[in-house]
């Protein structure tokens, strides 16, 4: 089980704060009156226990409200607005709500953004969203930015919420109750690794109910309106109590959020993002038509071009579990494929093969496919390719690529849907070649990755489909 552990804060006093201390030198923020201390499971994201009786404020002096009434910012940050749109630099330079507006770029490529003024990324609450480049050849741009962290109203809730650089400066948050995690206090997690949240880390107080959800990435949110009933890729234990467990199958960013009725009716609410990473090169596949047909994701290895389905690319047949590819690579640890469907076959092998298909979707509802492989080598390329196996009607498949453990590439997304990909068969089905990866390694961590999008031979816009089963 992956061990989440940090500390939280609980505020119960006036005046905003721009400061967090690390009193006992561990480099995670502790709360005010101690260092951090780890409580009951390793495994729950962890704070310092708190006696709302013994720390609330004391002084019931008539200037109260006036103190209260001063909880301004002093010192906030430069907003930083300029007259011109810096491009690709996945911020709103000239703030006019629009991200890297009339800047082209590469067809599927996925960058980091922030939906607010430039002056106030990556400070306070704000965490970096995601765009993903639409369109084709010439005629290509940013899309929206969507996820992250914007700057909204001040919550009281021991957090920087408009990311002015200043914490609960607003009259309301003279006495806070509400420890929120802001950006860097939750540790990564990892794929088929339970993520454990304490909610009584944020709240010390009486509750009256909780209620968390949880939104993923790009083929979470495919899901989350093609399938019926809704599935996700990943599940959730405890949404409705205090302690919430996230079970992730893929890489990326997740979004919590809690909501919780204290005893008497008050609403508090948190959210912050988790960030699920695994390493190496991991691509997924997920398509609008996932209870309706077998779509099968390829790799093909580095420095070939044999054909397709020639043990050259790693697929169903050769790299599941039962699978006997080789490429050379080392294996990995058997705790980073134990926890997936095929997690028994692995744990009896008592390692993880390089590469390895660890999720096969054969007309299941909200479930992806697979491949990952932790420890490329750097400057090696690699293919991706979707099969249509089999089923029926026409399927918009999707393909994302994490390098690193972080979101680089996104393929066949709406507005710009693969078309034709609609003749199933094990033999002659569609194919799409996506797109190629080089992978960036640095001391053995993979860094990230150039991607080249394919289109059809002597065209540069186009989705590559045929069914022939060349390289």
């Amino acid at each position: 089980m992956f061990a989440v552990v940090v500390a939280t804060m609980f505020w119960m006093g006036c005046g905003p704060s721009t400061t967090k201390a690390d009193d006992d030198d561990d480099g995670v923020i502790d709360a005010p009156g101690g260092p951090d201390a780890l409580a009951g499971d390793a495994s729950a994201l962890d704070g310092p226990d708190v006696d709302a009786a013994t720390d609330a404020p004391t002084d019931a002096h008539e200037d109260d409200a006036a103190i209260c009434a001063d909880l301004t910012c002093t010192t906030p940050v430069n907003d930083n607005c300029g007259a011109v749109e810096v491009c690709n630099n996945g911020t709103d330079d000239n703030c006019n709500e629009l991200v890297d507006e009339g800047c082209l770029c590469q067809q599927g490529a996925v960058q980091q953004c922030f939906r607010g003024r430039p002056g106030r990324r990556n400070i306070g609450s704000c965490v970096d969203g995601m765009q993903t480049c639409t369109g084709s050849g010439e005629f290509t741009e940013w899309g929206p930015c969507v996820g992250g962290i914007a700057p909204g109203a001040e919550a009281c809730d021991s957090q920087d919420n408009n990311c002015n650089g200043c914490v609960d400066d607003d009259p309301s948050c003279c006495v806070v109750e509400l420890a929120c995690p802001g950006p860097g206090d939750l540790p990564d997690g990892a794929p088929f690794q339970n993520y454990i949240i304490d909610g009584t880390r944020f709240f010390g107080g009486m509750v009256q109910s909780w209620a968390w959800d949880v939104t993923g990435g790009p083929c979470d949110q495919l899901f989350a309106t093609t399938t019926s009933p809704v599935t996700q890729s990943f599940t959730l234990t405890g949404a409705a109590t205090s302690m919430l467990t996230l079970r992730p199958t893929l890489s990326g960013d997740y979004t919590v959020h809690v909501r919780i009725v204290a005893v008497g009716g008050m609403v508090y609410e948190c959210t912050f993002i988790v960030h699920i990473a695994g390493p190496g090169l991991r691509v997924e596949l997920c398509s609008d038509r996932s209870a309706d047909t077998d779509i099968d994701l390829h790799v093909h290895r580095a420095a070939n071009t044999n054909n397709w389905f020639t043990g050259a690319d790693c697929y169903f047949s050769n790299c599941a579990a039962s699978g006997t590819i080789s490429w050379g690579y080392a294996n990995s640890p058997v705790a980073e494929c134990s926890g997936g469907p095929q997690g028994t076959v692995w744990q009896a092998l008592g390692y993880c093969r390089n590469p390895r298909l660890d999720i096969d979707s054969i007309h299941d509802n909200g479930v992806p496919e697979n491949i990952n492989l932790d420890n490329p080598s750097d400057g090696q390329s690699f293919r991706a390719m979707v099969h249509y196996w089999g089923g029926s009607g026409v399927a918009h498949p999707m393909v994302n690529v994490y390098c690193g453990g972080f979101l680089r590439g996104s393929y066949g997304a709406a507005p710009d849907v693969v078309p034709n990909f609609d003749t199933p068969s094990s033999s002659n089905g569609d194919i799409w070649r996506v797109v190629d990866v080089t992978v960036q390694v640095a001391a053995g961590v993979t860094t990230g990755c150039a991607l080249a999008p394919l289109h059809p031979p002597n065209m540069t816009t186009g989705y590559w489909v045929n069914n022939v089963r060349t390289y």
